[in-house]
């Protein structure tokens, strides 16, 4: 079993930004093909926890979208640091073994290349 920790906007459905507002991520397009493989994430036996920057009074509409496109998950996780300039990417940091990946416009199959990290001097 893996933990999937997945944003939402811009990665399940189209980019909204706080400032828009409720009415606005309502109604937000989802983008089918990335519900689709969370679906079937949640239906394989994995553990699927969004995390977003959505603040905490953005819950109820957030749960309500989910509920509405039928998007199984286990958790939801809220206000997540925005990535503002001059903050340009995350980086996080667990004692537990971690891989990213960075979205970039569709779920596809998961396949093992060699790249270059930023680790921890030892």
């Amino acid at each position: 079993m893996k933990i999937f920790i997945i944003d939402i906007d811009g990665t399940i459905c189209e980019n909204v930004r706080n400032e828009e507002g409720k009415e606005r991520m309502k109604h937000a397009k989802p983008i089918l093909s990335s519900m689709e493989k969370i679906n079937h994430l949640y239906r394989a036996g994995h553990y699927i926890c969004f995390f977003t920057a959505r603040r905490d009074e953005h819950e109820q509409v957030t749960r309500a979208w989910l509920r509405k496109h039928g998007v199984k998950y286990h958790q939801l996780i809220l206000n997540k640091p925005r990535k503002l300039p001059p903050y340009v990417e995350y980086h996080f940091v667990d004692d537990s073994k971690v891989k990213a990946t960075t979205f970039k416009g569709k779920f596809t199959e998961f396949v093992k290349r060699k790249v270059d990290i930023e680790v921890f001097e030892e």
